[in-house]
């Protein structure tokens, strides 16, 4: 039993949400810390079952380790339906739904199974597990069977085997005990086998050990916490990324208000820790009976490109992002967030054929090492430029004294290896020195003039500009001037230059409000003044989307669409309690001008 040699950055919740007429189908939901989710799709289906009852409920989804795809399986039920508990019991579908994936977007058409014994009363909740020693996947369900020395019928667990979810082994008991039995979920960690299954006698949930998937090899785990609790359904355990960390949520089906998740480190000691509800955010939409797979940085990417906002385009927490394009491709230069006092050191970059599938091409700076000589730490809001085949990354850091400052990386790609420069390019006693008012030298931006004159952009509490050097790693100090007339400017001003106007964008507020915003002006000179008009961009509460601001704008080289690139405070809202401002996520809007060729507001 190896583990995965993926790297899990996410995790995908795949589940129904009810008995309402359209509650019956499949559902996504995305979260990056198993904690804290948003609805996919607008919170509509993504699967639906026409099959059989015309129903998926209790979907499940797992990775074919070999084969590089996905299969999901549900039961075949519609409440909704009106026929009711008891014909669910009795005279239930005997069959399971299937669909299969390469990449979690794109799905085939359902297909039905029957694995359900003769005269089974009905197939439930169907999971799978991998068997790796067998290479093939064990399929258990619950069904509801009367044997010859049974007066009734009675819930019990069976199972069967695939290597393709087509054909199947013949069913056999897997689990039965004195009391009803459903839901069974498995795990493995650490070269053994955990099962949670429902005892549905009792309404609450068991758990067992075991050393292999042999129906014989598990034994009872006491676990007091757990089985306390009463009136559940549904569990699935799955392993936090990257903690030695297990969450188990339970479906608490008699109170209707969806799951609940517990956590645990040892999944041997049964001991398990409710969370309050501060500590979770299960989404807008109640989450009923599931599946959870931890997924990877594209995995998550692709889904937040088929079924996210439309807004956010990089799974995880990164700011202040930088929008460029080279031959053809995009590329993103952030800030990687989620730090104290922000206080990060990595630069990451990523690219993207179409500006919504992205990857991450690794780091190209760290400022905890010896890539910068002169920084470390506090790796913030870069930007790129090119020149006669060369690349030139700006970049904000903090010297030993607690100055921030402003250097430059110099490469032969977009992605590296960059060779940071062994002094920075602009500091604050340079800025003194030269007369000129700034609070910190931060948030480099890039503008290229028509006669090829390149031309660094930058500051917080004032702005400033100046000339670079014809080797793009020196500055020209009798050209440093600051800008007038940025109306509230905090920091991140750009520009560019559009029918002979320049068009100047600047951020305004704390990056730590939710008000947070980008205002825009006009200057008929580069070194202004410029004349302020209104806010380009700027919080739409109604969508959750706040602190929109610290942005890049691309004129697209090749289709001509300008496109804005900011941050916003993390969704869902509550997954950070704290300060907001070091917990961001990186969005992409177009940008649009109007007839009378200013830039209009940013429709979120």
């Amino acid at each position: 039993m190896s583990e995965s040699k993926l790297t899990y950055t996410g995790y995908l919740l795949v589940h129904f949400i009810g008995e309402q007429p359209d509650g019956e189908q499949v559902y996504f939901s995305y979260s990056e810390n198993g904690l804290h989710w948003k609805d996919l799709n607008g919170g509509l289906p993504v699967l639906r079952s026409e099959l059989g009852e015309k129903g998926a409920r209790d979907p499940f989804i797992v990775r074919s380790p070999k084969e590089g795809k996905f299969y999901l399986i549900a039961t075949d039920l519609r409440i909704a339906s009106g026929k009711g508990w008891g014909a669910a019991v009795e005279e239930g579908s005997r069959d399971i739904i299937v669909w299969e994936s390469a990449d979690l977007v794109n799905w085939s058409e359902p297909w039905p199974v029957t694995v359900g014994v003769e005269g089974a009363g009905c197939v439930w909740a169907p999971e799978a597990i991998y068997d790796e020693a067998a290479d093939e996947f064990l399929v258990f369900w619950a069904s509801a069977t009367q044997e010859p020395h049974e007066n009734a019928r009675k819930h019990k667990i069976y199972s069967a085997r695939t290597k393709d979810f087509r054909t199947f082994s013949p069913a056999e008991k897997y689990i039965e005990r004195e009391n009803h039995i459903i839901d069974t979920t498995i795990i493995e960690a650490n070269g053994k086998y955990y099962r949670y299954s429902k005892d549905e006698t009792t309404k609450n949930i068991r758990v067992e050990e075991g050393a292999s998937l042999d129906k014989d090899a598990f034994s009872y785990v006491d676990a007091p916490v757990l089985e306390a609790i009463m009136g559940v359904e549904g569990p699935e355990i799955f392993k936090l990324n990257g903690r030695e960390e297990w969450c188990l949520i339970v479906d608490r089906y008699a109170e209707g208000k969806g799951y609940l998740p517990l956590l645990t480190s040892d999944l041997s000691s049964g001991e398990f820790r409710v969370l309050e509800d501060g500590e979770f955010d299960l989404g807008s939409s109640k989450k009923r009976h599931g599946g959870v797979l931890p997924i990877t940085f594209e995995e998550s990417s692709l889904l937040l490109q088929a079924f996210g906002d439309g807004h956010q385009v990089l799974p995880g927490q990164f700011a202040d992002p930088d929008l460029a394009k080279f031959g053809g491709r995009y590329y993103l230069y952030p800030t990687t967030d989620g730090f104290t006092g922000w206080s990060g050191t990595q630069f990451h970059v990523f690219s993207s054929e179409d500006l919504q599938l992205w990857k991450d091409e690794g780091v190209i700076l760290d400022l905890a090492t010896d890539d910068v000589p002169w920084a470390v730490s506090s790796a913030w809001a870069p930007c790129i430029a090119t020149k006669d085949g060369r690349y030139y990354y700006y970049f904000c850091g903090k010297k030993p004294d607690g100055d921030s400052a402003i250097g430059v990386a110099v490469a032969d790609t977009p992605i590296g290896p960059f060779t940071a420069q062994p002094e920075p390019l602009i500091t604050l006693e340079q800025i003194k020195r030269l007369g000129l008012v700034m609070g910190q030298a931060i948030d480099p931006s890039i503008y290229v003039e028509e006669d090829g004159k390149v031309y660094l952009l930058f500051g917080n509490s004032h702005a400033a500009i100046v000339e670079l050097g014809a080797d793009m790693v020196t500055v020209l100090e009798d050209t440093m001037q600051n800008l007038e007339g940025l109306h509230d400017f905090r920091e991140a001003v750009t520009v560019l230059k559009r029918d002979g106007l320049y068009h100047f964008t600047w951020s305004c507020d704390d990056t730590g409000s939710e008000d947070y915003h980008v205002n825009y002006g006009t200057s008929e000179q580069l070194y202004g003044p410029v004349n302020f008009q209104y806010t380009v961009l700027s919080k739409n509460k109604d969508k959750n989307m706040l602190g929109t601001a610290h942005h890049s704008i691309l004129q697209d080289p090749d289709s001509g669409k300008y496109w804005i690139a900011y941050h916003r405070f993390v969704t869902p809202l509550t997954r950070f309690n704290d300060y907001k401002g070091i917990h961001r996520e990186t969005c992409i809007d177009l940008l649009s001008f109007g007839g009378d060729g200013l830039m209009q507001p940013v429709k979120l």
